[in-house]
C-alpha cells in the first residue's frame, strides 16, 4: 500500500512569482495547462452569522450545481435546536452548518482527451461546509490555543476509530469473526485487517488568518486519496468552527492536477473568515 506522503502532494501555493517571459506567454499556454473550475469567487454571498458571543463573517461562493438552501443568520450556542443539527461524517461531531457551497475541477480547455468521443467528467467535486462543531464530552478548550486543539482532535480521532464500537474496532471484530472459523492463521487475519483500517490525520499545520489561529489537516482514511481538507479553530470554549472541503474524486490518478489549486483556493476562502467577539471574557 502506498504511503500517504507519497500520494498527496505537499500543501503549498500553486501560483508563485513568474518570470516576465512566462507572464507574457501565459495567455497562449493557459488553455493547454490550467485546469478549469474552482469556487465562483466573483459571486459570493457575504454572510455574517450572529452566534451570541461572537459574529462569524465569511464569503459563501455561489454553488455550481444543486438548489440553494437557507442557512441561519442567528445562532444561540446555548440552545441549538435539535432538528438543525447533523453529524459530521469524519468524527460524528454534532454540527450546525452556516453555509455550504460546491464546485468542480476539470481538464484544461485544450487538454487532448477532451477531443475523444467519450464523456469527460471532472477530476473532482468539492463540497465545502462552514460549520459549528460541538466539543465532545463537555470539554472546554481555550480560544487561540492550537496545541490544546491539536491534542483534542488527535484524541478524538483515536477514540472515534479505535475505542470499542469505533470504526477500526468494528473492522477488527468483524474480520476476526469471519476468517477465524475458516481456518485462517492470525498473521494472515492481521494482514487482511490492516488493509481495511481507517487512518486519522497525520499532521496538523498551525496557521493564522485575520488574527484567528487555525489548524489545517487532511482526512485521508484509506491512504489512497484525501477525502477532506479541513481548517478548524476554537470558536468558543464549547464550540469549534470548521471549514471542511469534502472531496469526491471522479477521475482516477488525477490528484496531481487539482490538489494545488484546491489548496490555494481554500486559503483564499479562509482569508475571508473573520471572528468578531463581543466580550473577550467569553473566549475563556
Amino acid at each position: 500500500m502506498a504511503k500517504l506522503a507519497a500520494t498527496i502532494p505537499p500543501v503549498r501555493y500553486r501560483r508563485t512569482p513568474s518570470s516576465f517571459l512566462k507572464r507574457l506567454t501565459r495567455p497562449f499556454t493557459a488553455p493547454f495547462r490550467e485546469i478549469l473550475g474552482g469556487p465562483d469567487l466573483e459571486h459570493c454571498d457575504h454572510r455574517r452569522v450572529d452566534c451570541g458571543v461572537v459574529d462569524v463573517e465569511f464569503f459563501l461562493p455561489a454553488a455550481s450545481f444543486g438548489g440553494e438552501a437557507e442557512y441561519p443568520t442567528n445562532v444561540d450556542l446555548k440552545n441549538i435546536p435539535a432538528p438543525e443539527m447533523a453529524y459530521e461524517y469524519r468524527t460524528e461531531h454534532d454540527i450546525l452548518r452556516l453555509g455550504v457551497s460546491n464546485w468542480k475541477y476539470g481538464r484544461p480547455k485544450l487538454e487532448p482527451t477532451r477531443f475523444l468521443p467519450v464523456p469527460q467528467g471532472p477530476y473532482v467535486i468539492v463540497t465545502t461546509s462552514w460549520q459549528l462543531e460541538r466539543i465532545k464530552n463537555s470539554l472546554r478548550l481555550e480560544v487561540g490555543n492550537t496545541a490544546m486543539l491539536e491534542q483534542y482532535l488527535t484524541d478524538d480521532y483515536y477514540a472515534h476509530l479505535e475505542s470499542e464500537g469505533g470504526r477500526n474496532w468494528k473492522i477488527r471484530a468483524r474480520t476476526q469473526n469471519e476468517l477465524e472459523p475458516r481456518g485462517w492463521d492470525q498473521e494472515s487475519i492481521d494482514e487482511q485487517i490492516a488493509t481495511q483500517l481507517f487512518d486519522p490525520p497525520k499532521n496538523y499545520e498551525s496557521m493564522m488568518f485575520n488574527g484567528v489561529n487555525w489548524l489545517r489537516y487532511i482526512w485521508a482514511p484509506r491512504q489512497n486519496y484525501p477525502k477532506a481538507l479541513s481548517y478548524t479553530c476554537v470558536l468558543t470554549p464549547s464550540f469549534l468552527l470548521t471549514v471542511s472541503f469534502g472531496l469526491t474524486e471522479m477521475t482516477a490518478a488525477s490528484l496531481k492536477h487539482w490538489w494545488s489549486p484546491l489548496v490555494e483556493d481554500s486559503e483564499i476562502l479562509i482569508q475571508g473568515v473573520k471572528l468578531h467577539y463581543k466580550n473577550l471574557s467569553d473566549t475563556i
